[in-house]
């Protein structure tokens, strides 16, 4: 290596270790020391390196705690209706779906109070936990009214999108929706399945989506919070 260029060729060799996986993101570099004798350089060279991997937002230090690895973010716009696999698809993200669990259940009050759904009336309850590039993003529970939508296609949604289903199968056409969202800490069982180690906050975002009048669709997901940014765009 040039020795002008020394601190710009190691800038490139973390980066690329970053992206194959050999430093996990969201978690600590190695120390100055190791990152000296893993790269053969001196350390105002891995510190020039650092300082340019900073400014790139691709690490971030805490005082007292280390350097860490930035996560990949994936970006949602809130300003029109979309699904979360569209938006993936369209990053060229590969998806999969894992049914945690499917039952049909009567409504309770809590949910009454949610949708509207007159309480003791069916209601399909599926369970996915949603995955990108084979790394778990969200766990979302759904809730249909049997009214509607007599039956589900479990294995069909195993693998594909639930609105391209209802759609097909049902003629579902969606007038308007609407979305919450705030933080919240995961539950051990959400944070087994969703592989989180240690304190993570994640997103908690309700969608009500309806046909004409009526609710539809109620899903709440539990979606990763160093996974995704959600957006929004004002116009004036």
């Amino acid at each position: 290596m040039k020795t002008e260029a020394l601190y710009l060729e190691v800038y490139r060799q973390i980066l690329n270790d970053i992206k194959t996986g050999v430093f996990a993101r969201n978690q600590p570099l190695p120390a100055e020391r190791v990152l000296c004798d893993k790269y053969h350089v001196s350390r105002y060279t891995l510190r020039t390196a650092l300082d340019l991997l900073n400014q790139a937002e691709v690490i971030y230090t805490m005082p007292g705690a280390g350097t860490f690895i930035q996560p990949a973010f994936l970006t949602q716009p809130l300003t029109q209706f979309y699904s979360f696999s569209s938006t993936l698809k369209k990053d060229n993200i590969t998806i999969s779906n894992h049914i945690v669990s499917y039952v049909m259940r009567p409504v309770d009050e809590r949910l009454c109070r949610k949708t509207g759904h007159a309480t003791g009336s069916a209601v399909h309850e599926l369970v996915r936990l949603r995955s990108g590039q084979g790394e778990p993003l969200m766990i979302e529970t759904s809730y249909l009214p049997v009214k509607r939508f007599p039956s589900l296609d479990i294995e069909r949604l195993e693998n594909g999108s639930l609105y391209d289903f209802l759609t097909a199968a049902y003629g579902f056409e969606i007038h308007n929706a609407r979305e919450t969202l705030r933080p919240v800490m995961p539950l051990p069982q959400e944070k087994e399945l969703l592989q989180i180690t240690g304190t993570l906050p994640c997103i908690l975002l309700e969608r009500f989506t309806y046909e004409n009048s009526a609710c539809a669709e109620y899903t709440k997901s539990i979606v990763r919070g160093d996974k995704y940014i959600f957006s929004v765009e004002l116009k004036k």
